[in-house]
């Protein structure tokens, strides 16, 4: 289909002022000349339990922000592999003048481009109705912390795990969990795990939650790649982090996943999530910092990272019982076993608590359950061969710096994360090579450690000679270790 090109845009979305009830947006689709509305709320009161008194209006304004990407993402049909999308939106804020700089549209378009391969380009006008309820009520933190982390709340193993870590290695922190979304599934999971978790640290946990909810949006056709969420996520989280007096925000993320390296040559660039990539989290916090006035950072603890090594703490610890809990999944089944146990994020939950000796309880569709057509193992093989890419790199020397020229050379995106962001994580160059380089070598020992029960779980009982068969021509054309 050709693109209309009477028009800067392929998608306009034009917003009602953001409400806790009877918002709306206006969707326009040039692409097939159709316009609807489609209803839009957020529920933030839980804002209303913060450390600072008075609601700032500049918050309220990032919140808007946040909620106008999350409805973009989801309407607006981007595709990995055509030419990037055009979306306009136009919002009422209550600080146009600061949303309207050039400053801070060049650094929000240029975030959302990175992260969905779109085109963003915004318009703010003057929000005349009055704020929402939240915004008109004093309120303090009832025993405000003296020492408070606030980090994101997703109800995946990472987001467990971190948490878990920093209550070890941190006895006195109160931690401020964030939880967002419009499924009321992983809100429903977000609470399971949380609430698990709250009798082993007795009055230094909290949750809060603020729901985005679309109505009469069943008709249109929704985006299924949701590339924006984790920006999404992170504005409003760090909308808390401010409210709860706090100038970072963290996101619990292994190194490995957060980094997120393309498992073949062929890929294309966004084939890859960038939620929570370093660069990402960078240009969040230049974002906010820009709307703030003042300095906010988005740190990510574990970086350098693996998950296994993430998941010691609950190893230790034997809580067996927590990860089972969480969600990892990027394809959840709707039917009992919900996770599908063949995703590349599944695959990597399986790997991180094998080598972090934890017995996985979680029942997969793989091997548990009933497999679906096709080839379950595609992303195990494709994982295998980039373990395999790590492995051959970091042995052609033992000389650190021969052994970062040649995983750059494959990698080219590495130098440019330690470029641009090695001094926000208060390291210089050097030494954030040199994580780097551990990292990956932990990765590939873990690996070592792990991978035939793995691929073990692929051999599909009936038809274990034609597997084992396929795995072992895989070997012979060198995709597998």
């Amino acid at each position: 289909m050709k693109k209309h090109h009477t028009h800067d845009s392929d998608y306009t979305l034009r917003f009602s002022p953001v409400l806790n009830s009877n918002g709306s947006v206006c969707f326009v689709d040039h692409f097939r000349n159709k316009e609807s509305t489609i209803g839009l709320t957020v529920d933030d009161r839980e804002f209303g339990c913060r450390v600072q008194r008075k609601f700032p209006s500049v918050v309220a304004d990032l919140i808007d922000l946040a909620v106008a990407i999350h409805a973009s993402d989801r309407l607006a049909v981007q595709h990995l592999r055509r030419e990037q999308s055009r979306i306009r939106i136009v919002l009422p804020v209550r600080h146009p003048e600061l949303l309207n700089t050039s400053s801070f549209q060049v650094k929000l378009e240029t975030l959302l481009g990175w992260v969905t391969g779109s085109r963003w380009t915004f318009d703010f006008q003057k929000r005349t109705v009055p704020g929402r309820i939240v915004e008109q009520e004093e309120w303090i933190f009832p025993n405000e912390p003296e020492e408070c982390e606030v980090a994101l709340w997703s109800g995946g193993l990472d987001a467990l795990a971190g948490l878990y870590t920093r209550f070890q290695t941190s006895h006195t922190a109160s931690f401020m969990m964030f939880g967002t979304g419009s499924n009321d599934n992983v809100y429903a999971r977000q609470e399971l795990v949380f609430k698990a978790l709250q009798p082993s640290f007795p009055n230094r946990l909290n949750l809060c939650r603020v729901p985005i909810r679309f109505s009469d949006s069943s008709l249109h056709q929704k985006n299924n790649i949701l590339r924006a969420r984790g920006v999404v996520f992170t504005l409003l989280g760090a909308a808390y982090a401010y409210l709860m007096g706090q100038k970072v925000l963290c996101v619990y993320e292994n190194g490995i996943g957060a980094i997120n390296l393309p498992y073949r040559a062929s890929a294309v660039g966004l084939d890859h999530s960038r939620s929570v990539h370093p660069l990402t989290l960078l240009m969040v916090s230049d974002v906010v910092s820009e709307l703030l006035g003042e300095e906010f950072r988005v740190c990510n603890p574990f970086l350098f990272w693996t998950k296994a090594e993430m998941s010691k703490a609950l190893a230790e610890d034997r809580r067996s019982d927590l990860p089972p809990l969480t969600m990892s999944c990027d394809s959840p089944h709707r039917k009992r076993p919900i996770q599908c146990g063949y995703c590349s994020s599944c695959i990597l939950r399986k790997q991180a608590l094998a080598a972090s000796k934890i017995k996985d309880r979680t029942r997969y569709v793989v091997p548990h359950g009933k497999r679906p057509a096709g080839d379950t193992s595609l992303y195990l093989h494709h994982m295998l061969t980039q373990v395999r890419t790590f492995r051959r790199l970091l042995s052609a020397s033992d000389n650190p710096n021969f052994q970062w020229q040649a995983l750059t050379r494959e990698f080219l995106q590495l130098d440019d994360i330690v470029d641009r962001s090695a001094a926000a994580e208060s390291l210089l160059p050097a030494e954030m090579q040199s994580r780097l380089l551990k990292l990956y070598q932990t990765y590939v020992a873990e690996w070592d450690t792990v991978k035939s029960r793995i691929e073990e779980e692929f051999l599909d009982k009936d038809s274990n000679q034609q597997v084992s068969s396929k795995l072992s021509l895989h070997k012979v054309e060198g995709l597998l270790p």
